[in-house]
């Protein structure tokens, strides 16, 4: 409830990620994201949504970034499109990232947000647009880049051969 308090834990956390041995970061990293979805989900106001991401958090097992990615998708898909929309058109923006790794996330992403849009009723994803940026991505020089964008096109357009 004390906001300064939650201020200096989450300064507190940072400052031992920092100073923790390599082995340790990765933990420190995967708690501060749980930390940190449990504090912000209850904003939007989504129970359902809310119930979904506690599932994922809660306990020790291991956090499955892709599960939790496909339920919070396909939870705002019926329950707020616009929200939807609105991630999905800030995720297109990192195709162009400078790292590879956020380039190659976004794109499984779009890819994720697109499998539970119902793109007949939805006329916000610009086909044309994405095509046109995972076609240039099956080009980027991360391997991992190209093979996200062609499993993404190949999810968008199964059995249909794309024009380099």
């Amino acid at each position: 409830e004390d906001d300064a308090l939650r201020l200096w834990s989450f300064v507190l956390f940072g400052i031992l990620a920092r100073l923790t041995k390599r082995k340790w970061k990765g933990y420190f990293a995967e708690q501060e994201c749980r930390a940190t979805f449990h504090l912000c989900v209850p904003f939007l106001g989504l129970k359902r949504l809310q119930t979904a991401v506690n599932e994922h958090l809660d306990g020790t097992a291991e956090l499955k970034p892709e599960e939790l990615q496909v339920d919070i998708c396909r939870h705002l898909a019926k329950e707020n499109a616009e929200l939807l929309e609105n991630l999905y058109k800030s995720t297109i923006m990192y195709f162009f990232s400078r790292w590879e790794e956020i380039r190659a996330v976004a794109v499984k992403l779009a890819g994720i947000i697109l499998e539970h849009t119902d793109r007949q009723r939805m006329k916000w994803p610009n086909l044309d647009h994405l095509l046109m940026s995972l076609q240039f991505l099956k080009k980027d020089p991360s391997p991992s880049v190209q093979l996200v964008a062609t499993e993404v096109l190949n999810d968008i357009c199964p059995g249909r051969v794309l024009g380099e």
